[in-house]
């Protein structure tokens, strides 16, 4: 029933759970310091970091999306050693992100002020965050193909270069940072602005390491800059049927968690600052979800390809019962950094006794959260199982959750505890979900070039 006296199992997971959990750290550290030493200026520059950093973390979203359509069918292909449809699908892959990438570049930099407007109707954190927008938006394109890069590279179990490259550019951020916002070593003090100028600086080191290994080092894909224009023959119909409900899926995702910030901009500024504090700590719970189920997709997509059903089972099972026992253990962990971090921040006692509560409704819901993860993004992305996994992702959120948080916020006017776990809800509604398909076994699907 379970893998859990299979060393070779643990030895695979660790090996592509671990560097993924770190690189997520070191992401989240980004996040944190930003917040933390643009916190020291006050409730707007936090908010507008926030709202401008929405727009960057949608466009994360469909990144992810990118990337982990593509796992689905490389991981498979992987499992047989199949080269050939293993470059082919990277090369669709990239050119669709390219093509997407120069689309959010273009609409950063032209109408950053429009963009944040969709957040927020205060216009002293719109005038704050428009230029910082406009700046980080030069970086899209480079992430974008740096992302993708990554978990194509994952997809064959090779995560030590994105780590690498990530470290080095979660030091170089904190550094240039603490350059241009307080404006040391003779550089002038641009407060918010520079840290999208450390920003700036750390994903440019990280896009010519990353995706320069890609092309130029990698030997599994063996991707080289020629095939960028494979053609992709019988493979575009499998991509459209596998990856691109998942690229849709994040992309809902993403949208949906952009007015989540619609709604918290307009219930006050107060709840907006609450809000951003309290996600920059929820996130560090996410890590490890993270980490695991982009292990359980790889491993168990892996082990379809191989054609080994049984052993997928049970491998999935094993994921289900470590999630569940993880978002336990959490819990009483983040109720002791509760206070402290809490504290680290200049905000008034309004937005911190609002932040507490809201992360209390995270702790509670960790359990639930971390199932719903690992089966929804793991398990079942690595059986293929993405159609269903779209219409589940789309109902639990525009259907529940997001009219349920927004009449709560804006038309009820409840209180900001109840606005934050409606906007939540869709993580223990959608575990249920995935869950009961998990044990239907209709999730596995075997993805091959020819079909």
């Amino acid at each position: 029933m379970f893998e859990l006296r299979s060393r070779a199992f643990f030895k695979k997971t660790l090996i592509l759970m671990l560097p993924v959990i770190l690189q997520q750290l070191i992401t989240v550290g980004i996040n944190f310091m930003d917040n933390l030493m643009i916190g020291s200026f006050g409730e707007i520059p936090i908010a507008a970091a926030a709202f401008a950093n929405q727009t960057y973390a949608f466009f994360q979203f469909i990144c992810m999306g990118l990337g982990s359509g593509a796992v689905v069918m490389s991981s498979q292909f992987w499992g047989r050693r199949e080269i050939g449809p293993m470059r082919v699908t990277a090369a669709i892959a990239l050119r669709v992100t390219a093509a997407i990438c120069l689309v959010f570049t273009v609409l950063g930099m032209a109408s950053p002020g429009l963009l944040l407007r969709i957040f927020t109707d205060a216009e002293a954190v719109v005038t704050v965050g428009r230029p910082y927008l406009r700046l980080i938006s030069a970086t899209f394109l480079l992430s974008g193909l740096s992302s993708t890069a990554t978990y194509l590279m994952r997809s064959v179990g090779k995560v030590r270069v994105s780590l690498i490259g990530s470290a080095a550019a979660f030091f170089l951020n904190l550094f240039f940072n603490w350059v241009f916002i307080f404006g040391k070593l003779g550089a002038p003090r641009l407060e918010l602005l520079g840290a999208a100028v450390g920003t700036v600086i750390a994903r440019v080191f990280e896009f010519l390491f990353v995706f320069g290994y890609f092309l130029l080092r990698e030997d599994s894909f063996a991707f080289r800059l020629r095939h960028f224009a494979l053609p992709g023959g019988a493979l575009r119909r499998q991509y459209r049927k596998f990856s691109v409900p998942v690229l849709i899926s994040d992309t809902l995702l993403g949208l949906s968690l952009s007015l989540v910030q619609v709604i918290y901009g307009h219930v006050s500024p107060e709840v907006a600052a609450s809000a951003a504090i309290a996600n920059s700590l929820a996130r560090l719970t996410r890590v490890a979800n993270d980490g695991m189920s982009g292990a359980s997709a790889i491993v168990i997509g892996n082990t379809i390809g191989e054609g080994n059903i049984p052993l997928a089972k049970r491998q999935g099972n094993t994921y289900i019962l470590l999630s569940f026992l993880f978002g336990l253990a959490v819990i009483p962990i983040l109720l002791l950094l509760e206070g402290p971090y809490v504290g680290l921040y200049t905000i008034s006692p309004e937005t911190a006794a609002i932040t507490r509560t809201m992360l209390r409704i995270v702790f509670g819901m960790l359990p639930l959260q971390t199932v719903a993860y690992v089966i929804s993004k793991g398990i079942l992305r690595g059986g293929g199982d993405t159609r269903f996994l779209l219409l589940a992702d789309s109902s639990c959120v525009w259907l529940i959750s997001l009219p349920l948080g927004a009449l709560a916020g804006l038309v009820w006017h409840l209180s900001p505890g109840w606005v934050y776990f409606l906007l939540m809800v869709e993580f223990p509604l959608k575990g249920i979900i995935c869950f009961i398909r998990y044990c239907s076994g209709k999730w596995i699907k075997e993805i091959r070039a020819n079909q």
